[in-house]
């Protein structure tokens, strides 16, 4: 088989089907009406191809028309400002067992695991394993084994914050942010804080803190902030869940500082509508395994929590859809795998380190799999001199597991494939000519 060097593309993402005989020319204008049908899996996610050359040409709209609206696109007016302003709201992370600190002697390992980092001491709170279903009561009332939305919002709404974004010294917009470390260090969303000098976080106690940008990354939209040195304050970290563990009718209780509004985060409640979502945002860039919900999300709310029935935090929330007759109620979040690794590559590297295979491809046809699995990815184009290309992989193979984990789609693919650690050693299960075959391949580093 011939493999194709096609720079054009980043690697490690979908690609258009051959056999289709569609093209990004394909999609004109009024199929992109609310409600048509487009198979978001066969769009490549390239950064280098025109607005006009793919259905994302829609952002090319005044705001007015499009279907899909960031909220950093909608006006508000910032307290203190004196004027009008657009709103600036806009990796496995958290596996079963990550390991409490050893101090002295080993303590033992509580349901909310306690990570330990180099001195000075870090505490960060996770999920340690999965815990039995909640039960969830939106009544006020609580009843025995039972959690109100009253007491987890209690509980993560000290985790919080507003994120004030100042220009020239006039606060120009705003969003949210997550703590998730007990240093003050948060999750927020790139779009927030664009385009800014300085930056304050405010707390639910109304505390305020300057604070420092530390990196971001536009692929997954994830910033990281933290308090500005100096600050001997231990904060509040929230306790990061699971967002591949949700299910479509879940409750999702969205936690964020809509409209810059002072006394506090607001809480909404809803349900998880649907995962593994994918949309582009107006910068250009794909966002994968999106977790969708109903929750009511509003500007000013982007970077904010997205939270499970245990108090968890499942994302961060990034994209709301609007139309020209205003906010559609559905909501967007980032996983809080995919935030919670690119955050640490930022605070460890000052940058995210994306792991790359260098394999475009699609859903593979139920007729190309093996018989022992009933989803993969078809290998459309490989990079020349890659990394899969080096460890052997070929056009036309089917590839069905990664490092032993089922591949149930390329999104799933791309994400699973950028949470690698460069340098590290991967291996593929692929399916070729009637075999199964496992390669080890070298991960690169997506530029």
């Amino acid at each position: 088989m011939d493999r194709t060097n096609d720079p054009g593309q980043d690697p490690d993402e979908p690609a258009d089907s051959e056999g289709s005989g569609s093209s990004s020319d394909d999609f004109a204008s009024d199929e992109w009406a609310l409600g048509s049908s487009i198979d978001w899996s066969q769009i490549p996610d390239d950064p280098n191809v025109s607005a006009e050359e793919t259905p994302t040409s829609k952002y090319a709209l005044h705001p007015d028309d499009r279907i899909w609206r960031h909220p950093s696109e909608l006006q508000y007016v910032a307290p203190g400002s004196g004027q009008t302003g657009p709103s600036s709201s806009r990796r496995g992370v958290i596996s079963a067992g990550l390991i409490g600190a050893v101090i002295g002697a080993v303590m033992a390992a509580l349901v909310m695991g306690v990570v330990f980092q180099a001195s000075p001491q870090v505490v960060e709170r996770i999920v340690e394993r999965e815990i039995t279903t909640a039960n969830v009561s939106a009544s006020g009332t609580k009843a025995t084994g039972s959690l109100t939305v009253a007491d987890i919002a209690a509980e993560v709404t000290p985790s919080v914050v507003r994120v004030e974004v100042v220009q020239y010294g006039r606060v120009i917009g705003s969003g949210s942010g997550v703590i998730f470390r007990d240093d003050g260090h948060l999750i927020t969303n790139t779009h927030v804080v664009e385009n800014a000098d300085s930056y304050r976080i405010v707390l639910a106690d109304g505390t305020v803190f300057e604070a420092d940008l530390v990196g971001s990354d536009r692929r997954t939209d994830v910033a990281v902030l933290r308090p500005t040195e100096g600050s001997k304050t231990k904060f509040a970290p929230a306790t990061l869940g699971l967002a591949t563990a949700l299910r479509a009718g879940e409750i999702a209780i969205a936690i964020g500082s809509p409209l810059s509004l002072r006394g506090g985060p607001t809480v909404t409640v809803g349900v998880i509508s649907a995962t593994n979502r994918r949309l582009q945002s107006p910068q250009g860039d794909w966002l994968y395994e999106l977790v969708q919900t109903d929750a009511p999300i509003s500007p000013g709310s982007s970077g904010g929590a997205l939270v499970d029935a245990r108090g968890a935090v499942v994302g961060i929330t990034t994209v709301i859809a609007v139309t020209d007759v205003g906010a559609e109620g559905l909501g967007f979040a980032t996983p809080i795998e995919i935030a919670h690794d690119v955050a640490r590559d930022i605070i460890q590297w000052g940058r995210p380190r994306h792991g790359r295979l260098g394999i475009r491809g699609l859903d593979a046809a139920p007729q190309l799999l093996p018989p022992t699995h009933n989803a993969g990815v078809l290998v459309q184009s490989i990079d020349f001199d890659g990394p899969a290309a080096r460890g052997g992989v070929e056009v036309g193979d089917v590839v069905v597991e990664l490092d032993g984990q089922i591949v149930p789609d390329m999104g799933a693919l791309v994400v699973d494939a950028r949470m690698l650690q460069p340098g590290d050693m991967a291996s593929l299960r692929i399916w070729r000519n009637e075999q199964l075959l496992v390669l080890n391949i070298e991960v690169g580093e997506l530029d």
